[in-house]
């Protein structure tokens, strides 16, 4: 079984400089795990507004939401990591807010949720403050409404990988995170959830979409990982100012770009490991947080290409 206590949500862009056609050219390398099929989309959405909101043929219930998480592996007390994406859970009644709503009431009071306040696209060497209320997510809808609309959500601190939790662990896994100089060091509440039996949900988005990769990077330091300048942040926080020099991810080198293929970790776990399902209309995987650390870690000290493809720029 997977082990209980964490969920984070995740959300990640594709490179800015990665055409469609060089996307579409780098195949998904799907191993054990067959990536190209979802079964779960079968209410036809019509159309979304600016929110992030769908409209389909279909609103779920908020009880049809809580089935299908406990169905997937999610229950009290769980420490939850998310990635996910919105849209593809199809209509939910009442959106967002009563999205979270009926996630803690299956987490209950002993469980923690935790989604991604990434700032990177944001917060640069041009323009290196970043405000612990007021610097904005970039990472989409759900991890932005999560930060600014619920009650009770704490922001840890870091420049351009702060993280919005709420829960019995949120102050704990969120302390000292502004003591990292990279994007996932050993404060980050994203490298604590293995060490907490937490588990990683991915909510409709690509399994590719899962920031522990970045952290396990951090460990083994493949060639490709850093770019080669450090940036000069401030940091305004409740407690007060602090500026630091820090690294900022790559993955751009002698003219190549090393596109992201996390999910390629999901191969080497055992089916004890994770589970694969539906929530909603969405096509999800929950997956042992610790699994994957040492799984991801044991491949890429084998081999440091692994979990990325090598493409021209």
């Amino acid at each position: 079984m997977i082990p209980s206590p964490f969920l984070l949500l995740h959300f990640r862009r594709y490179p800015p400089r990665m055409t469609n056609k060089k996307w579409k050219k780098a195949s998904f390398w799907h191993g054990r795990v067959d990536l190209s099929v979802t079964a779960c989309h079968n209410v036809r959405v019509t159309s979304a507004d600016e929110s992030g909101d769908t409209m389909s043929e279909h609103i779920h219930t908020t009880e049809r939401f809580k089935s299908d998480l406990r169905a997937l592996g999610v229950g009290a007390g769980d420490t939850v990591m998310m990635h996910a994406s919105f849209r593809s859970l199809g209509g939910i009644e009442g959106g967002a807010a009563a999205l979270f709503h009926a996630f803690f009431e299956v987490l209950g009071e002993d469980g923690t949720l935790i989604l991604p306040a990434f700032s990177y696209a944001t917060v640069t060497a041009e323009q290196p403050l970043f405000d612990q209320r007021e610097t904005p997510s970039c990472v989409g809808y759900l991890p932005e409404f999560f930060r600014t609309q619920v009650d009770g959500v704490v922001r840890s601190v870091h420049a351009t990988h702060s993280c919005s939790l709420k829960g019995k662990r949120a102050n704990e896994l969120a302390d000292g995170h502004e003591k990292d100089l990279t994007p996932v060091g050993k404060h980050s509440p994203i490298a604590k959830l293995p060490l907490v039996g937490g588990k990683i949900l991915i909510l409709g988005s690509h399994p590719d979409h899962n920031t522990s990769l970045h952290g396990v990077e951090e460990l083994v330091e493949p060639p490709y990982l850093y770019g080669c300048d450090t940036v000069n942040y401030v940091l305004k926080t409740d407690a007060g100012e602090i500026r630091q020099t820090a690294r900022r991810h790559g993955f751009q080198k002698d003219g190549f770009f090393y596109a992201q293929r996390y999910a390629r970790v999901i191969d080497l776990m055992t089916p004890d490991e994770y589970t694969h399902g539906c929530v909603l209309d969405a096509d999800c995987w929950l997956l042992s947080a610790e699994a994957v650390w040492r799984r991801a870690h044991e491949k890429l000290s084998e081999d440091p290409l692994f979990f990325v493809d090598k493409l021209p720029l």
